[in-house]
């Protein structure tokens, strides 16, 4: 084997021990956050040398990819699911112990390792190829961490390309001073499958190892609280279809940001239109809400008004706020809330004489007491289905797993 063979596996060697630092950097976030909290993200090309908060606004692309849909699978199944980058880390395991091996045995020029280690990094190749077009077209903004992940199988590819072109000049050149320097086609076909079979392995153990190390989520999901009243004054406001899916009440406030944000991930995973949503406004407004001395969003009372009184279009109503929500936040912030009921009226006059009326204060009043009387802690958003409450802690990971159990009534067990 030749010195720039052994060059060539070095880059291999550099390329995969990029992946799998990057991969098992993304997979201690992951795993992190199955106590059900939130916790700080490594969001760096060096993970682990840098110090992230949850606060970090650099580490937002790490966290728009690890909850979202496509950081695991089988996530109805598992409480957060079995994450995708699991694969990664044996994928990149093996190659660079392979990459060990040919340089240990001297043997990197061999048909079976130079064209298994070629494999290997075609397959990472085209796993980066595949979530990277799923982070530009579908998060629409990039994980620094998958970006390592990225470089180092486009490394480890371009070093195990080489390898493999020396590693053929190599084979010439000892078959030209010693015609039996090649093994036998039996030994090569016994070391093909072997070196398969410890690649299945290294991609396939982790996930099965994982999947039997998580602890039983069943009790947490299902024991976060229960209405305690039902809707008797026509307090509720329909959200979306009704009448097809599982009875759902949410607790809303419409210049909530978190708010705005789970019902976006409500509609794209599919569950809203599971479910009958009935919509209970609770404002975090001073103005109009005595339970609180503060406002955390001055201007939520003029909206929450606006919805009461928009009868059929509510649906319509709630995203035009929610399209300009963080707009009207930070006029509320302010104190210019005549700017925001001025865009109210502008886009919906006929509302001005409802909103302005003092039944429709009297009728704001009587949700909040609504509010009250099912005891519903003072934050949003909240999310009951079949009178079951969503914990918190399960609109994120957790919502496929927690969303499965609780449109089954809680009755479905399980130890994942």
């Amino acid at each position: 084997m030749r010195l720039r063979t052994v060059l060539f596996l070095v880059l291999a060697g550099l390329g995969a021990l990029l992946g799998l630092i990057y991969a098992g950097f993304s997979t201690a976030d992951f795993v992190a956050h199955l106590d059900r909290q939130l916790h700080p993200v490594n969001c760096s090309f060096l993970p682990g040398l840098t110090e992230t908060t949850q606060l970090d606004t650099e580490a937002s692309g790490c966290k728009v990819a690890m909850f979202s849909p496509y950081s695991s699978f089988w996530r109805e199944q598992y409480w957060g699911g079995i994450p995708w980058s699991l694969f990664g880390v044996g994928l990149y395991a093996f190659a660079l112990a392979l990459v060990v091996w040919m340089l240990a045995s001297r043997r990197g020029h061999r048909l079976v390792p130079s064209t298994w280690l070629a494999l290997t990094s075609l397959g990472a190749v085209t796993a980066s190829v595949v979530f990277f077009s799923i982070s530009s077209s579908k998060l629409g903004t990039f994980c620094t961490l998958c970006v390592g992940s990225y470089i180092g199988s486009a490394v480890l590819a371009v070093g195990a390309a080489l390898t493999a072109l020396s590693a053929w000049s190599d084979r010439k050149a000892e078959r030209e001073a010693d015609a039996a320097a090649d093994p036998s086609v039996l030994a090569q076909v016994i070391a093909f499958c072997v070196l398969g079979l410890e690649l299945l392995a290294a991609v396939l153990v982790p996930p099965y190892v994982y999947a039997r190390s998580l602890p039983d989520y069943a009790p947490y999901v299902t024991g976060c609280g229960q209405l305690q009243a039902k809707d008797e004054g026509n307090f509720l406001l329909p959200l979306g279809p009704q009448g097809q899916g599982a009875p759902a009440v949410m607790v809303l406030d419409p210049l909530c940001a978190a708010c705005k944000a789970f019902h976006e991930r409500l509609v794209e995973s599919g569950y809203a239109a599971r479910l009958s949503i009935q919509t209970q406004l609770l404002p975090l407004d001073a103005e109009c809400n005595w339970m609180i001395k503060d406002s955390m969003h001055p201007g939520a009372c003029l909206m929450s008004k606006a919805l009461l009184c928009s009868n059929e279009r509510f649906d319509e109503v709630l995203a035009w706020i929610f399209e300009r929500q963080e707009t009207f936040r930070l006029a509320g912030l302010g104190k210019q809330l005549d700017q925001v009921e001025k865009a109210l009226f502008e886009k919906y006059p006929e509302l001005q004489k409802c909103v302005k009326s003092s039944e429709t204060s009297i009728r704001l009043n009587k949700v909040m007491r609504h509010a009250v009387s099912n005891a519903l802690p003072l934050l949003t958003p909240q999310l009951y289905i079949n009178d079951r409450r969503l914990c918190d802690e399960d609109t994120d990971l957790g919502l496929d797993f927690a969303m499965k159990l609780l449109l089954n009534g809680g009755a479905e067990g399980g130890a994942r």
